[in-house]
């Protein structure tokens, strides 16, 4: 019913744009003298007059229909991988369409992924929402597959999925849909490594959210665009971002929101090293996750206090935290959160001298980052597996393994911590080779 008002919304709009120009080419023809046109103006110019008032009151008719249907807010804010935060229908939002089917299998569908999302079995809930899509296509169902897909670290799909509902948004002329794809595709993007696209996309949903006064929309993106900022190594900027969506989360009452800026601001003290700070960022963040009962944000608090305690060098305290968060990640199916533990256990295993059961976790963990397209997650194993081939006196796979980490931090024009260790790392192995060469 929506898209009929729509298209016939549309045709009165260009008919009526057809009829006025029609009306003023055969004025100007005309001309003061007149024509044998002449007789035509009267009647261009009333039909043109009728068209615009049926198109104001069909236009008129749909919005008020909208915003009568609408009823509650029909997209949330919900965890996402890494201290980010994704954007996703409500469990009422599919009721609200005007085309639904009560009963249908789609919404049968549709209630069956909400179960699993709520019991954090991504997966689960990925297969259930485009099983409801593909039986009854519907923004609700379009934006919490991409959000399940997000959380299932398949950000290839979720891509696609969410570029159909943001063209299905557009046609629909829905705003706050039209924002909570975008704003998930940013979340897709920075995950991917198109840094510059994510910032765009964060723009224009930034835009939309402004329009429909979503203060929730706004402090979510503002954090996408601060961990943008971050991968950057704009950290100042990436630090006002942080600032600015906590203090929205706080303004909205949002814990969720809150305990993800507290963990990116947290890793951002990390950076700058400033461990003391980060480690109390990243217990704040815990208490929060824990007080909602959120078991993806306690565990990318583990991963981050286990991150503290290694830097802090506290390996056995580190190996405790990842041992923690690993666990939950395996449990709950997140690949990004495991390969990242699985990573810093790595980090672990070579600085402790186990070097070849580090090899084989950095082995695993790569081959995780490959899987789901995580492009800076590839980047920064590759730069630990060459430093530990190097220690390991194994100098050309060691080169290779770095060169690849290089090549990979500049295709995402990745300024961080990570990609100067790559760097540094290839002078010294080939200042060395020189160094054996002429020796």
């Amino acid at each position: 019913m929506t898209e009929s008002f729509t298209t016939v919304r549309r045709t009165l709009r260009n008919v009526s744009i057809g009829l006025t120009a029609l009306f003023v080419v055969v004025m100007i023809i005309s001309g003061p003298g007149g024509s044998v046109l002449s007789p035509l103006q009267m009647p261009l110019m009333s039909a043109s007059v009728v068209c615009w008032v049926a198109y104001v009151a069909v236009r008129s008719f749909v919005g008020a229909s909208a915003s009568q249907r609408r009823g509650p807010r029909e997209t949330m804010t919900v965890e996402g991988p890494a201290e980010e935060l994704v954007q996703k229908a409500t469990a009422i939002s599919l009721s609200q369409q005007v085309d639904h089917e009560p009963g249908g299998s789609a919404e049968k569908l549709f209630e069956e992924a909400e179960a699993h999302y709520a019991a954090y079995q991504y997966p689960a809930a990925a297969e259930k929402f485009g099983a409801s899509a593909e039986a009854r296509p519907s923004l609700p169902a379009y934006l919490s597959w991409g959000a399940a897909l997000i959380n299932s670290s398949d950000f290839s799909q979720a891509e696609e999925i969410l570029n159909i509902g943001l063209q299905m948004a557009s046609r629909l002329e829905r705003k706050d849909f039209r924002a909570a794809c975008l704003a998930n595709l940013a979340v897709v993007q920075n995950r991917l490594g198109r840094i510059d696209a994510a910032e765009k996309t964060c723009t224009q949903a930034l835009a939309l959210f402004r329009m429909g006064a979503d203060s929730h929309g706004q402090a979510d993106v503002t954090l996408t665009l601060g961990g943008v900022y971050s991968h950057r190594g704009e950290y100042d900027r990436a630090r006002g971002a942080y600032d600015a969506a906590l203090k929205r989360f706080q303004t909205v009452g949002n814990d969720v929101g809150k305990a993800n800026a507290l963990g990116n601001m947290g890793n951002l003290s990390m950076h700058q090293e400033q461990p003391e700070e980060a480690l109390s960022q990243h217990r704040a963040a815990l208490r929060l996750h824990e007080k909602v009962g959120n078991p993806l944000g306690r565990a990318n608090a583990l991963a981050n206090i286990g991150n503290v305690r290694f830097r802090m060098s506290r390996p056995k305290e580190a190996r405790q935290s990842y041992d923690a968060a690993l666990e939950i990640y395996r449990k709950i199916g997140v690949p990004l959160g495991e390969a990242s533990v699985l990573g810093n256990l790595g980090n672990v295993l070579f600085r402790s001298g186990e070097h070849d059961e580090a090899l084989e976790t950095y082995e695993m963990t790569l081959e995780i980052h490959r899987r789901i397209g995580n492009i800076l997650g590839q980047a920064n194993t590759l730069t630990n597996t060459g430093s530990l081939l190097a220690r390991m006196e194994r100098r050309d796979e060691a080169l290779a393994a770095v060169h690849e980490a290089r090549r990979l931090f500049v295709k995402v024009e990745a300024r961080t911590r990570g990609s100067e260790a790559a760097t540094a790392l290839i002078q010294r192995l080939e200042s060395k080779a020189a160094t054996d060469g002429t020796g």
